[in-house]
């Protein structure tokens, strides 16, 4: 035993010697662009496989990173706006804890917290990923992949998957990415197409064949959500065209005119393909028919998805009534939709869903959380958007390095984006978007802080 033991002190020694002398700090750092570039990548074609375990390692490095720093005593490089920005993601954490203490933790609340998890871990993000410097180009390159994987993944689901669902049901197949959650996967491939349309301006005078497989990559996210059919991701194209617009003309003031007619172009060309395209016709004429189904006082059928959208947010908008500061507690709309449906204030469609299980959520996050989190739940949603907007439009106004603004104006889309997906639907609520808004965010908002100081020294 005693040779083994020996062998074992000689090699064990050198070892520790060696974790010793490692920089664990600078290692966690170093690997952050890495874990960062590969979550945002793959959220929509590796969901399980890749985004969820590097996001959820992510935030246990940044974990262990504060903890190395608050042990030597090290003070968080993040500024009064850095510690704002940490103080109203655990704001709107712990309201919803507040709001789910009120209902007594039961199981559906506890449910529903795990989802607010993600915006406790940004609180700890924005100081991790300041310190972390990260270069823009690794942003860049992340949402162009996942824009480009996105359009890989729903171009291989609608020629594999789709006929045969076609052949059985007689509707057209919708993709979902890994998920097979098409509001979703839609949401994040029209933001990551129109993030990579701007990243091709960013770069396009300075490096042109990177301009082009950024313009590529927004192509390939295009296709994905016009192939998802999700009618309310559509409606941002819009919203990042004029963004995007108004990035150029900050840019490029001397060529405004020529901007504006390019504009108007753009606009001319892609209403007229859209018109070309049978699916989004289909897609828009049954939106018609939905409204027009719902306003003569039919009821609400079966799958007329608008139609039961008003309904909740009319049984959601009484929660509200009932308990306007607080409301009747996180996790508990679904028992509220059966109450009154049982009542005959709703349609029972609202509770016939997924089987007699019903909606658990009111499909618009602003309604949602006045029902379930009342006007303090309200509040801490409206500054979780508007005051990173706020640092956003700051960046992209005030900075000069083109890089630097172009992270601005890419925050600036990602919160209007968010903010318009709100109205439809709970994207907050749903793990892979909240998830994703977290990721980028905060991601956003460090690179505006740690550019934002460097630029002024």
């Amino acid at each position: 035993m005693r040779p083994l033991t020996d062998f074992a002190v000689n090699i064990l020694a050198p070892l520790r010697k060696l974790l010793s002398r490692l920089d664990a700090e600078r290692i966690i750092l170093t690997l952050a662009p890495a874990f960062l570039a590969v979550s945002t990548a793959t959220i929509n074609v590796a969901y399980y496989e890749v985004h969820g375990p590097t996001l959820h390692a992510l935030m246990l490095l940044s974990l262990i990173w504060l903890y190395l720093r608050w042990r030597r005593g090290q003070p968080l490089e993040r500024g009064r706006t850095g510690s704002l920005l940490s103080a109203i993601f655990l704001a709107y954490a712990l309201i919803a804890v507040l709001a789910a203490g009120m209902a007594g933790f039961n199981t559906d609340a506890l449910n529903r917290l795990e989802h607010f998890s993600y915006f406790l871990a940004g609180a700890l993000l924005i100081p991790f990923l300041v310190a972390a410097r990260i270069r823009p180009l690794w942003l860049w390159s992340a949402v162009a992949a996942a824009a480009l994987l996105s359009g890989l993944y729903a171009f291989w689901e609608v020629q594999t998957l789709g006929p045969a669902f076609e052949q059985t049901t007689g509707m057209s197949y919708r993709a979902g990415g890994s998920k097979r959650k098409q509001i979703p996967f839609g949401d994040i491939a029209t933001l990551a197409a129109v993030l990579s349309g701007l990243a091709a301006c960013v770069y396009y005078p300075r490096r042109r064949i990177l301009s082009v497989l950024f313009l590529l990559a927004a192509l390939g996210g295009s296709y994905a959500s016009f192939a998802s059919g999700t009618r309310s991701a559509w409606l941002f194209f819009p919203t990042g065209i004029l963004v995007i617009a108004l990035y150029l003309m900050q840019q490029y003031p001397a060529q405004r005119r020529q901007l504006f007619a390019g504009l108007a172009a753009l606009f001319l060309v892609a209403g007229i393909a859209l018109v070309q395209s049978d699916q989004i016709r289909d897609r828009f004429a049954m939106a018609v028919s939905e409204l027009a189904d719902y306003a003569n006082g039919d009821g609400v059928q079966p799958g007329n998805s608008l139609g039961e959208r008003f309904e909740m947010w009319r049984g959601a908008w009484m929660a509200y009534q009932a308990h306007p500061w607080l409301g009747i507690g996180v996790g508990q709309l679904n028992s509220h939709f059966k109450e009154v449906a049982d009542r005959g204030l709703i349609s029972q469609a609202i509770v016939a869903f997924n089987q007699g299980e019903g909606h658990t959520h009111a499909h618009n996050d602003y309604i949602h959380t006045l029902a379930t989190r009342g006007l303090v739940g309200l509040g801490s949603l409206l500054l979780l958007y508007l005051v990173p907007l706020g640092v956003f439009a700051r960046t992209a106004l005030a900075r000069h390095d083109p890089e630097l603004r172009g992270i601005g104006y890419a925050g600036i889309l990602t919160i209007l984006a968010y903010m318009q997906f709100s109205l439809t639907d709970s994207i907050l609520l749903m793990r892979i978007t909240a998830g994703y808004f977290v990721l980028l965010t905060c991601w956003l908002l460090a690179m505006s802080l740690a550019g934002s100081r460097a630029e002024s020294l």
